[in-house]
């Protein structure tokens, strides 16, 4: 026979249950504009029967929190994070082209290598039909040395480029080993807490998403 107190007991695990669920909506609400959280909820099952030896054969104990879940898929999530990172990769590539299309510029603004060029051949083939002259030669000069000028200038634009991008790789190589750090610790803490297959560690798995999150934004050279 079930004790006197069976009763309470049911309403405690009611209570408890409750509580557990105001606790979760007060943590969702105070979280509604935190990059990366996602909401929780709260699973209860119902409580172990308990076998009271009448002829209904069994008495409910109450409820039971089995879980407070994420309400996230992370398959969408692993997708999200490789496409942010691809998107990111040819983001900068484009960034980089563009830088380079401005030095490779040539127009009715800017003299580019065609320009120059043909200035010196045609510079070249006047010399070629007099050669004795000493101002074509002058020209034939000038010419040739903007064309020169114009290599040097281009190869330092493009050194002083290629110094950029190694010093942005080597800034986010030391952001992304950080993070690194960071979401392995977390992983850790997760598989201590979920050891026994029961246990959901939500807060540490929102922290760890919101860390992917800002790495994904970060990973923008491959």
């Amino acid at each position: 026979m079930a004790s006197q107190f069976y009763g309470l007991n049911i309403s405690y695990t009611g209570l408890l249950a409750s509580n557990a669920a105001l606790n979760t909506t007060a943590n969702n609400i105070a979280n509604a504009d935190t990059h990366g959280y996602s909401r929780q909820v709260v699973n209860q099952v119902a409580g172990n029967a308990l076998r009271t030896y009448t002829t209904f054969g069994c008495s409910g104990s109450g409820v039971d929190v089995r879980s407070i879940e994420r309400v996230r898929d992370e398959f969408y999530d692993v997708k999200f994070w490789i496409n942010k990172g691809t998107e990111g990769e040819y983001d900068k590539k484009q960034y980089y082209m563009n830088q380079m299309e401005d030095y490779f510029l040539d127009d009715t603004t800017v003299k580019g290598f065609k320009t120059i060029f043909d200035e010196m051949r045609g510079s070249l083939e006047e010399l070629m039909k007099n050669a004795g002259d000493t101002t074509v030669k002058s020209q034939f000069i000038g010419y040739a040395r903007n064309l020169t000028t114009y290599f040097n200038e281009m190869a330092g634009n493009l050194t002083k480029m290629q110094e950029d991008v190694n010093s942005e790789i080597k800034i986010k190589v030391d952001e992304i080993n950080s993070y690194a750090q960071e979401i392995s610790s977390l992983n850790k803490q997760i598989n201590v807490i979920e050891i026994d297959g029961k246990s959901n560690a939500n807060e540490l798995r929102d922290q760890r998403a919101t860390l992917i999150d800002q790495l994904s934004m970060i990973v923008e050279v491959k």
